[in-house]
């Protein structure tokens, strides 16, 4: 009898452990649907913009470009890319009370409570002044009388005349008409990111291979680098008239903007090396701190592309 009544104690033990187990999981699935549910509205809701037409007339391979290497390091000299293209630092801004007021304000008591409800949003202080000089260096090439494009590192690229010429190579192709971004570095996913992108062309360079795709449909997913890209004055443009309030990381910023309004290039494989150094904004905290936003983002992409 005592055997008996003893089994069945431990069998009552372990259905009410799993049925706790179960109401943990469950409230936990719980809490993050509704925390998904509710992030969603504050993706901007926008009109796709009218893309140029076949018969604008292509640029010529030997446009004008200028070149900037986005850095705090005072002391960085230029680079010498080819006869006539020099790539001048543009020495960026570290975040004051100014540049964080720009801030969308939600975000901004993220940032003072030290979390992310989206991966997409600023991590910190740095990752809002980086943010801020890309936008200073749109802004300079909006300004320009020239039309010209700009060729951006940022100052952990390894820079030589090599993105220069395959650059040019790329603008033999006549594809490039107006409002465009191309992304040099790109570090795109191997799955989720494959249809949204639409080979074009391919090019050989120096004796490598670069096939140069189109960005179809809304992004799948949530990181894209941007060690060095080139855009135009159309572009420039549109990432200024959509930067306000700051809300997203840079990369993902250009991406899910560039996508959606204006025509966004990427080129595989990479073009530019980086120097692989440590992040300047993410810390081993801020990293675990950032996966369950980072995961919403993927899940959020997933769920609202259009692929």
């Amino acid at each position: 009898m005592r055997v008996c009544t003893r089994t069945g104690m431990v069998a009552k033990h372990k259905r009410q452990l799993e049925t706790a187990v179960f109401l943990v999981l469950g409230s936990f699935a719980v809490y993050y649907l509704v925390d998904i549910v509710m992030t969603f509205p504050s993706i901007p809701d926008a009109v796709r913009r009218g893309m140029p037409t076949k018969s604008l007339q292509a640029l010529a391979a030997h446009k004008n470009v200028s070149c900037f290497i986005l850095t705090l390091n005072e002391s960085l000299e230029a680079v010498l890319l080819q006869e006539g293209i020099v790539c001048h630092p543009f020495l960026g801004q570290i975040t004051d009370p100014f540049i964080f007021s720009h801030v969308d304000a939600q975000i901004q008591l993220d940032l003072v409570r030290g979390r992310s409800s989206r991966g997409a949003h600023y991590t910190n202080n740095q990752s809002v002044s980086i943010a801020w000089n890309h936008m200073r260096l749109w802004q300079k090439l909006s300004l320009s009388d020239d039309s010209e494009d700009m060729l951006i590192f940022e100052d952990d690229a390894i820079i030589t005349n090599h993105s220069l010429n395959v650059y040019r190579e790329l603008q033999k192709l006549n594809t490039f008409k107006d409002n465009y971004i191309i992304k040099l570095v790109n570090h795109h996913g191997l799955w989720l990111g494959r249809s949204e992108l639409s080979s074009l062309e391919r090019i050989w360079v120096d004796g490598t291979s670069y096939v140069l795709k189109k960005c179809v449909c809304r992004t799948r997913q949530n990181y894209y680098n941007t060690g060095a890209y080139v855009i135009d004055r159309h572009a420039a443009q549109i990432l200024l008239d959509k930067f306000l309030p700051m809300r997203f990381h840079v990369d993902m910023y250009l991406h899910y903007t560039g996508c959606e309004f204006s025509n966004l290039f990427v080129v595989e494989s990479d073009v530019v090396q980086l120097s692989d150094r440590l992040s300047t904004h993410q810390s081993v905290l801020e990293k675990i701190n950032r996966m369950w936003p980072d995961l919403k983002e993927l899940f959020m992409n997933i769920v609202s592309s259009d692929c």
